[in-house]
This record gives C-alpha cells, structure tokens and sequence, in this order.
C-alpha cells in the first residue's frame, strides 16, 4: 500500500478476471478482509437475492451465508494453490 493508501492489483489477477480501467469496481470489508468486485457483479448478486427471497424459494440470509462460504472455499483453495 502506498503512503496515501492506493494498492495496486497484479495485471495476473486483472487479466484472469478480464479487469480493464474501465471496469467500474466497488470494495467493502467483510470482517477483516477487503472485497472488490464489479458493480455490475454485485448487483446482479443482490438482485438474485431479491428475486428468491420475493418467489419464496429460501431464505435471503441462508443464501447470502451460502454465497460467502463458497467464496471463502475459492479463495482458500486459491491460497493453497500458491497464487
């Protein structure tokens, strides 16, 4: 992190996700950690969220819990895969 607090994401990762400078990325914090993602990722996610918990097909909450499970699952097996 830079003294005014910038961090720069490696081109690998920009590349695999198919990140240009136009890609318009939003962060949060989860806990400890420090998501971005794009926004139009993180819509669509919440919209889905939305549309389930509207037609009745689970609970918000248990998807959300879900969701970052499987996030948390991918982001170890990356970790131990030696990215």
């Amino acid at each position: 992190m830079t003294p005014q607090g910038r961090v720069s994401i490696f081109a690998q990762f920009r590349n695999e996700l198919g990140w240009s400078p136009e890609t318009d990325l939003v962060e949060y914090r989860e806990g400890s950690r420090v998501v971005i993602e794009p926004r139009a990722e993180m819509v669509e996610r919440i919209q889905n969220m939305a549309l389930g918990a509207r037609i009745g097909s689970g609970s918000v909450v248990d998807e959300l819990i879900a969701s970052r499970r499987a996030e948390n699952e991918t982001e170890r097996n990356e970790t131990e895969g030696g990215y």
